[in-house]
Protein backbone atom coordinates (compact mmCIF):
# COMPACT_ATOMS: atom_id res chain seq x y z
CA UNK A 1 0.00 0.00 0.00
CA UNK A 2 2.99 2.29 0.25
CA UNK A 3 2.77 3.37 -3.37
CA UNK A 4 -0.83 4.43 -2.87
CA UNK A 5 0.20 6.71 -0.04
CA UNK A 6 2.96 8.17 -2.18
CA UNK A 7 0.61 8.75 -5.08
CA UNK A 8 -2.54 9.88 -3.33
CA UNK A 9 -1.71 13.53 -3.99
CA UNK A 10 -2.16 12.88 -7.68
CA UNK A 11 -5.90 13.14 -7.10
CA UNK A 12 -5.52 16.88 -7.61
CA UNK A 13 -5.16 16.07 -11.29
CA UNK A 14 -8.70 14.75 -11.42
CA UNK A 15 -11.59 17.13 -11.91
CA UNK A 16 -11.84 18.80 -8.52
CA UNK A 17 -14.19 21.69 -7.92
CA UNK A 18 -13.97 22.03 -4.15
CA UNK A 19 -10.29 22.25 -3.34
CA UNK A 20 -10.17 23.86 0.14
CA UNK A 21 -7.84 26.75 -0.68
CA UNK A 22 -9.29 27.54 -4.11
CA UNK A 23 -11.42 30.43 -2.83
CA UNK A 24 -8.30 32.17 -1.57
CA UNK A 25 -6.17 31.28 -4.60
CA UNK A 26 -4.23 34.14 -6.15
CA UNK A 27 -3.10 34.04 -9.78
CA UNK A 28 0.39 35.50 -10.05
CA UNK A 29 1.68 37.07 -13.26
CA UNK A 30 5.34 36.87 -14.22
CA UNK A 31 6.50 38.88 -17.22
CA UNK A 32 8.78 37.02 -19.62
CA UNK A 33 8.70 39.73 -22.28
CA UNK A 34 6.25 42.42 -23.41
CA UNK A 35 3.75 39.93 -24.85
CA UNK A 36 4.46 36.63 -23.05
CA UNK A 37 3.58 36.07 -19.40
CA UNK A 38 3.53 33.13 -17.00
CA UNK A 39 0.25 32.91 -15.09
CA UNK A 40 0.64 30.73 -12.04
CA UNK A 41 -1.08 29.32 -9.00
CA UNK A 42 0.79 26.64 -7.10
CA UNK A 43 -2.25 24.37 -6.78
CA UNK A 44 -2.54 23.69 -10.51
CA UNK A 45 -0.62 23.72 -13.77
CA UNK A 46 1.31 26.69 -15.11
CA UNK A 47 -0.28 28.78 -17.86
CA UNK A 48 1.28 30.89 -20.60
CA UNK A 49 -0.35 34.03 -22.00
CA UNK A 50 0.63 35.23 -25.47
CA UNK A 51 -0.97 38.62 -26.09
CA UNK A 52 -0.97 41.08 -28.98
CA UNK A 53 -2.93 42.38 -31.94
CA UNK A 54 -4.35 38.93 -32.68
CA UNK A 55 -5.87 38.77 -29.21
CA UNK A 56 -5.11 36.71 -26.13
CA UNK A 57 -3.75 33.20 -26.59
CA UNK A 58 -3.72 31.04 -23.46
CA UNK A 59 -1.87 27.76 -22.91
CA UNK A 60 -3.76 25.67 -20.30
CA UNK A 61 -6.39 26.97 -17.90
CA UNK A 62 -6.28 25.19 -14.49
CA UNK A 63 -9.53 24.37 -12.63
CA UNK A 64 -12.99 25.64 -13.55
CA UNK A 65 -13.60 27.59 -10.28
CA UNK A 66 -10.50 29.68 -11.07
CA UNK A 67 -11.59 30.83 -14.53
CA UNK A 68 -12.82 34.23 -13.34
CA UNK A 69 -9.58 34.90 -11.48
CA UNK A 70 -7.51 33.72 -14.42
CA UNK A 71 -9.47 35.92 -16.80
CA UNK A 72 -8.97 38.90 -14.48
CA UNK A 73 -5.22 38.30 -14.55
CA UNK A 74 -5.36 38.14 -18.34
CA UNK A 75 -7.33 41.39 -18.58
CA UNK A 76 -4.75 43.12 -16.38
CA UNK A 77 -2.15 42.28 -19.04
CA UNK A 78 -4.21 42.76 -22.20
CA UNK A 79 -7.90 43.57 -22.55
CA UNK A 80 -10.08 41.19 -24.52
CA UNK A 81 -11.34 37.62 -24.43
CA UNK A 82 -9.10 34.61 -24.92
CA UNK A 83 -9.20 33.92 -28.67
CA UNK A 84 -7.37 30.58 -28.68
CA UNK A 85 -6.89 28.14 -25.81
CA UNK A 86 -4.12 25.58 -26.31
CA UNK A 87 -4.05 22.46 -24.09
CA UNK A 88 -0.81 20.63 -23.26
CA UNK A 89 -2.68 17.44 -22.21
CA UNK A 90 -6.03 16.38 -20.75
CA UNK A 91 -5.53 16.36 -16.95
CA UNK A 92 -8.03 18.49 -15.06
CA UNK A 93 -5.55 20.91 -13.49
CA UNK A 94 -4.66 21.99 -17.04
CA UNK A 95 -8.04 21.75 -18.81
CA UNK A 96 -10.61 22.28 -16.06
CA UNK A 97 -11.49 25.74 -17.33
CA UNK A 98 -11.96 24.69 -20.97
CA UNK A 99 -15.75 24.94 -20.98
CA UNK A 100 -15.72 28.32 -19.24
CA UNK A 101 -13.27 29.87 -21.68
CA UNK A 102 -15.08 28.33 -24.65
CA UNK A 103 -18.28 30.02 -23.48
CA UNK A 104 -16.30 33.28 -23.42
CA UNK A 105 -15.37 32.77 -27.06
CA UNK A 106 -12.14 30.78 -27.01
CA UNK A 107 -11.37 28.22 -29.70
CA UNK A 108 -9.69 25.19 -28.10
CA UNK A 109 -6.80 23.39 -29.79
CA UNK A 110 -5.03 20.23 -28.61
CA UNK A 111 -3.74 16.84 -29.69
CA UNK A 112 -6.44 14.47 -30.92
CA UNK A 113 -5.96 12.23 -27.88
CA UNK A 114 -6.87 15.13 -25.59
CA UNK A 115 -10.25 15.42 -27.28
CA UNK A 116 -10.71 11.65 -27.08
CA UNK A 117 -9.95 11.59 -23.35
CA UNK A 118 -11.96 14.69 -22.42
CA UNK A 119 -14.99 13.27 -24.20
CA UNK A 120 -15.04 9.99 -22.26
CA UNK A 121 -14.64 8.82 -18.67
CA UNK A 122 -10.99 8.29 -17.72
CA UNK A 123 -9.15 6.44 -14.99
CA UNK A 124 -5.92 8.10 -13.94
CA UNK A 125 -3.53 5.59 -12.36
CA UNK A 126 -4.96 2.53 -10.58
CA UNK A 127 -7.05 4.00 -7.81
CA UNK A 128 -9.72 6.52 -6.99
CA UNK A 129 -12.82 7.51 -8.94
CA UNK A 130 -12.94 7.90 -12.68
CA UNK A 131 -12.47 11.35 -14.16
CA UNK A 132 -15.83 11.96 -15.75
CA UNK A 133 -16.18 13.06 -19.35
CA UNK A 134 -16.25 16.82 -19.78
CA UNK A 135 -19.17 18.57 -21.48
CA UNK A 136 -18.89 19.11 -25.22
CA UNK A 137 -17.95 22.77 -24.72
CA UNK A 138 -14.69 21.64 -23.11
CA UNK A 139 -13.55 19.52 -26.04
CA UNK A 140 -10.93 20.83 -28.47
CA UNK A 141 -12.40 21.81 -31.84
CA UNK A 142 -9.01 21.93 -33.58
CA UNK A 143 -6.98 18.73 -33.19
CA UNK A 144 -3.88 17.29 -34.78
CA UNK A 145 -1.96 14.02 -34.80
CA UNK A 146 1.63 15.19 -35.24
CA UNK A 147 3.44 18.52 -34.95
CA UNK A 148 1.74 21.66 -36.28
CA UNK A 149 2.50 25.38 -36.27
CA UNK A 150 0.33 28.47 -36.11
CA UNK A 151 1.24 32.15 -36.49
CA UNK A 152 -0.24 34.48 -33.88
CA UNK A 153 0.83 37.78 -32.35
CA UNK A 154 3.94 37.87 -34.53
CA UNK A 155 5.11 34.51 -33.19
CA UNK A 156 5.45 31.10 -34.78
CA UNK A 157 3.83 28.82 -32.22
CA UNK A 158 5.19 25.32 -32.75
CA UNK A 159 2.99 22.60 -31.26
CA UNK A 160 5.30 19.63 -30.68
CA UNK A 161 3.65 16.29 -29.92
CA UNK A 162 5.58 13.96 -27.63
CA UNK A 163 4.60 10.31 -27.99
CA UNK A 164 3.57 8.47 -24.82
CA UNK A 165 5.45 10.48 -22.20
CA UNK A 166 3.37 12.00 -19.38
CA UNK A 167 0.25 10.87 -21.29
CA UNK A 168 -0.49 9.92 -24.90
CA UNK A 169 -1.58 13.45 -25.82
CA UNK A 170 1.28 15.64 -24.62
CA UNK A 171 2.07 18.78 -26.61
CA UNK A 172 4.85 21.25 -25.92
CA UNK A 173 4.45 24.77 -27.30
CA UNK A 174 7.62 26.47 -28.50
CA UNK A 175 7.92 30.08 -29.65
CA UNK A 176 11.32 30.24 -31.37
CA UNK A 177 11.28 34.02 -31.96
CA UNK A 178 10.95 34.79 -28.26
CA UNK A 179 12.68 31.51 -27.37
CA UNK A 180 10.04 30.44 -24.87
CA UNK A 181 8.89 26.84 -24.33
CA UNK A 182 5.85 25.58 -22.40
CA UNK A 183 6.34 21.89 -21.61
CA UNK A 184 3.13 20.99 -19.82
CA UNK A 185 3.62 18.12 -17.39
CA UNK A 186 6.13 16.39 -19.64
CA UNK A 187 8.50 18.39 -17.44
CA UNK A 188 7.86 19.46 -13.86
CA UNK A 189 10.81 21.32 -12.40
CA UNK A 190 12.94 19.71 -9.69
CA UNK A 191 10.77 16.65 -9.14
CA UNK A 192 10.41 13.12 -10.40
CA UNK A 193 7.96 12.88 -13.30
CA UNK A 194 4.40 11.69 -12.99
CA UNK A 195 3.89 9.08 -15.70
CA UNK A 196 0.19 8.38 -16.20
CA UNK A 197 0.48 4.88 -17.63
CA UNK A 198 -3.30 4.43 -17.60
CA UNK A 199 -3.41 7.30 -20.10
CA UNK A 200 -0.67 6.12 -22.43
CA UNK A 201 2.31 7.55 -20.58
CA UNK A 202 5.71 5.84 -20.36
CA UNK A 203 9.11 6.58 -18.90
CA UNK A 204 10.81 5.55 -22.14
CA UNK A 205 8.61 8.01 -24.02
CA UNK A 206 9.42 10.70 -21.47
CA UNK A 207 13.16 10.27 -22.03
CA UNK A 208 12.80 10.24 -25.83
CA UNK A 209 10.49 13.24 -25.83
CA UNK A 210 12.68 15.42 -23.64
CA UNK A 211 15.71 14.46 -25.74
CA UNK A 212 13.81 15.56 -28.86
CA UNK A 213 13.03 18.94 -27.32
CA UNK A 214 16.55 19.50 -26.02
CA UNK A 215 17.76 19.37 -29.61
CA UNK A 216 15.44 22.26 -30.54
CA UNK A 217 16.30 24.78 -27.83
CA UNK A 218 19.42 26.59 -26.62
CA UNK A 219 20.90 27.86 -23.38
CA UNK A 220 18.87 31.08 -23.55
CA UNK A 221 15.48 29.36 -23.83
CA UNK A 222 13.01 30.29 -21.10
CA UNK A 223 11.11 27.15 -20.08
CA UNK A 224 7.68 27.18 -18.46
CA UNK A 225 7.31 23.76 -16.83
CA UNK A 226 3.96 22.18 -16.08
CA UNK A 227 4.56 22.91 -12.40
CA UNK A 228 7.26 24.89 -10.64
CA UNK A 229 9.37 27.96 -11.35
CA UNK A 230 10.77 29.06 -14.70
CA UNK A 231 13.59 26.83 -15.90
CA UNK A 232 16.47 26.67 -18.38
CA UNK A 233 17.82 24.15 -20.85
CA UNK A 234 20.35 23.13 -18.20
CA UNK A 235 17.50 22.34 -15.80
CA UNK A 236 15.66 20.33 -18.44
CA UNK A 237 18.78 18.40 -19.43
CA UNK A 238 19.49 17.59 -15.79
CA UNK A 239 15.91 16.34 -15.40
CA UNK A 240 16.27 14.12 -18.48
CA UNK A 241 19.55 12.73 -17.23
CA UNK A 242 18.14 11.93 -13.78
CA UNK A 243 15.12 10.16 -15.29
CA UNK A 244 17.36 8.24 -17.69
CA UNK A 245 19.85 7.26 -14.97
CA UNK A 246 17.14 5.88 -12.68
CA UNK A 247 15.46 4.12 -15.60
CA UNK A 248 18.74 2.48 -16.65
CA UNK A 249 19.53 1.46 -13.05
CA UNK A 250 16.13 -0.17 -12.56
CA UNK A 251 16.34 -1.86 -15.97
CA UNK A 252 19.70 -3.39 -15.06
CA UNK A 253 18.26 -4.82 -11.84
CA UNK A 254 15.20 -6.17 -13.65
CA UNK A 255 17.47 -7.91 -16.15
CA UNK A 256 19.37 -9.48 -13.26
CA UNK A 257 16.12 -10.97 -11.98
CA UNK A 258 15.49 -8.72 -8.97
CA UNK A 259 11.91 -8.26 -7.85
CA UNK A 260 10.30 -4.92 -7.01
CA UNK A 261 10.76 -5.14 -3.24
CA UNK A 262 14.45 -5.89 -3.68
CA UNK A 263 14.94 -3.05 -6.13
CA UNK A 264 13.17 -0.53 -3.91
CA UNK A 265 15.41 -1.61 -1.05
CA UNK A 266 18.52 -0.75 -3.10
CA UNK A 267 17.80 3.00 -2.81
CA UNK A 268 18.73 3.61 -6.45
CA UNK A 269 17.53 7.22 -6.30
CA UNK A 270 19.57 8.26 -3.27
CA UNK A 271 21.68 10.75 -5.24
CA UNK A 272 18.55 12.56 -6.45
CA UNK A 273 16.07 12.37 -3.59
CA UNK A 274 17.03 15.71 -2.04
CA UNK A 275 16.41 17.69 -5.21
CA UNK A 276 13.79 15.55 -6.97
CA UNK A 277 11.90 13.89 -4.13
CA UNK A 278 10.09 17.06 -3.05
CA UNK A 279 7.18 16.58 -5.45
CA UNK A 280 4.19 14.31 -4.94
CA UNK A 281 5.96 11.48 -6.80
CA UNK A 282 8.41 10.02 -4.31
CA UNK A 283 11.32 7.74 -5.17
CA UNK A 284 9.51 4.46 -4.41
CA UNK A 285 6.59 5.49 -6.62
CA UNK A 286 8.89 6.43 -9.50
CA UNK A 287 10.88 3.21 -9.21
CA UNK A 288 7.63 1.24 -9.14
CA UNK A 289 6.42 2.99 -12.29
CA UNK A 290 9.63 2.06 -14.09
CA UNK A 291 9.54 -1.53 -12.84
CA UNK A 292 5.93 -2.00 -13.91
CA UNK A 293 6.64 -0.54 -17.34
CA UNK A 294 9.65 -2.78 -17.88
CA UNK A 295 7.84 -5.91 -16.72
CA UNK A 296 4.55 -5.16 -18.47
CA UNK A 297 2.50 -4.77 -15.32
CA UNK A 298 -0.22 -2.22 -14.64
Amino acid sequence: MKIYSALIAVLFICKMVAQPNMDSAQISTIKINDHIHLLQWSGAGNMMLLSGTDGNILVDDQFAPLSTKINSAIQAVNKGNVRFLLNTHFHGDHTGGNANFAKMGATIMAHENVRARLSADQRIMNFGPNQKAEPREAWPVITFKNDVSIFLNNEDVLAIHIDNAHTDGDVLYYLPKSNVLHTGDTYMKDRFPFIDRNSGGSVAGEIAGISKVLALIDDQTVIIPGHGALASKKDLRNFRDVVMNVYDAVRAKVKSGADLATIKGMNLTKDYDTNFGSGFIKSDAFVTTIFNELTGQK
